[in-house]
């Protein structure tokens, strides 16, 4: 039977384990396009990175798999050089990977004020029949409430100050998390990038500022009944141009 996108996604980065990309042939050869800054493009250097990892410490664990058309997106719980929390995307063609994104925050391996770690809590999408609208909700949460400021809009995204939080650094409630938002001295949002979703769980990549370095984000969020009730996120810094090792772009 054909693996999913989503199967797909989830069987590439556990291929980083157990160092079996080679032979998994789920990228293309041929083109594949990178946009991580620190890798250079091509199969040829995700291959060549398990000479530079510490093998016998690497294990990964893709905890949500999702799809959007050609896309597959996972969140994964990794140990790399560090434990380590990121979100990967791909875009398939003829079944096969040709464009990768993914955005990485070292994972501090803590619970936070509200008892959850970056990675806990549901994992499975339904209403599936409300992907569209639930992406189109997320993106103008976004748009108006974190880029354009407009925090007298928020109340209509949430239910009163319910709100599920897995950023190590606050805990939950709508409150909270706007006010640690609203700090542009820890993180600024700018732009929106690239909004993906599958049922209830919408992922937006934002470019912006965290503690005033160049920075993308990854925001997932989880809906019911037309509100945001959950929120898992990834921070990582963009290296200057000079430090990248291509220049396909971050986003």
């Amino acid at each position: 039977m054909e693996l999913s996108i989503r199967d797909k996604a989830e069987a590439i980065q556990n291929s980083i384990e157990t160092e079996t990309l080679a032979q998994l042939g789920l990228l293309n050869p041929q083109s594949y396009k990178q946009h991580n800054p620190n890798v250079a493009t091509g199969i040829e250097a995700i291959l060549a990175l398990h000479e530079q990892m510490p093998m016998d410490k690497v294990y990964t664990n893709v905890v949500r798999k999702f799809q959007d058309g050609d896309i597959g997106f996972v969140h994964v719980d990794y140990f790399l050089f560090e434990p380590t929390v990121a979100f990967d995307i791909h875009r398939f063609e003829d079944g096969l990977s040709v464009e990768h994104w993914d955005n990485l925050q070292r994972n501090p391996q803590k619970v936070n004020k509200s008892g959850r770690s970056m990675t806990d809590g549901k994992t499975k999408a339904k209403d599936h029949h409300k992907t569209e609208d639930n992406k189109n909700l997320a993106h103008r949460f976004v748009q108006e409430v974190l880029i354009d400021g407009k925090v007298d809009l928020a109340s209509s995204y949430f239910r009163d100050d319910f709100l599920i939080q897995h950023n190590p650094n606050i805990g939950d409630g709508v409150h909270e998390y706007l006010h640690f938002m609203r700090d542009e001295n820890i993180q600024k949002y700018g732009k929106i990038h690239k909004v993906l979703g599958e049922g209830n769980f919408v992922l937006v990549l934002s470019e912006g500022f965290f503690k005033q370095r160049h920075a993308a984000f990854y925001d997932l969020f989880r809906l019911e009944e037309d509100k945001i009730i959950e929120h898992w996120d990834v921070v990582e810094t963009i290296p200057e141009p000079e430090y990248r090792k291509n220049d396909n772009g971050k986003f």
